[in-house]
């Protein structure tokens, strides 16, 4: 049951990404969405005590992660970035749509890995494989990226490939 609800809710983002979400936005979430990873994820590695907080808090985990996601989408949204990604040129709708697959994959893998154990291991076979795993986390972390290099990027001095 777990199972179709964590589906269900996936796809319902997906969708509601594909109808909120302007193509010209794309790189904007891509660079949130690595930004927010690397400082939640990554940085505290570095430093044991917030290590140590984070592991004994993992709601206040992903509420870092989705607060960041958030600060950093309305920063980046008035910064050259957004000009930039104006110029984003996505050649087919299911390119686009398998970009946000991709990224929505990222944010699901990402704040399953922040729950507790216990809730995570309510959790059925799919949602395991789907979300729950090391290799799901690589592969939810390569496919965005290896998708923004397909994108061409115009800008003023001529297309960046």
């Amino acid at each position: 049951m777990s199972d179709i609800f964590i589906l269900s809710l996936f796809i319902a983002t997906v969708i509601l990404h594909l109808l909120f979400i302007k193509k010209s936005k794309l790189l904007v979430c891509l660079a949130v969405l690595y930004a927010s990873f690397v400082i939640v994820v990554i940085l505290p590695m570095f430093n044991a005590t917030v290590l140590g907080w984070l592991q004994t808090h993992p709601f206040g985990r992903i509420t870092a992660f989705v607060g960041l996601i958030l600060v950093l989408y309305i920063l980046l949204s008035f910064s050259n970035l957004a000009e930039f990604s104006k110029n984003i040129t996505p050649t087919q709708f299911i390119t686009s749509l398998i970009y946000r697959v991709a990224l929505i994959g990222l944010f699901f893998t990402t704040v399953m890995y922040f729950l507790p154990d216990a809730i995570k291991n309510n959790f059925g076979a799919l949602t395991r494989i789907l979300f729950l795993n090391l290799v799901a986390m690589a592969i939810w972390f390569i496919i965005p990226l290896g998708l923004a290099l397909a994108y061409r990027f115009k800008t003023r001095r001529g297309w960046l490939v």
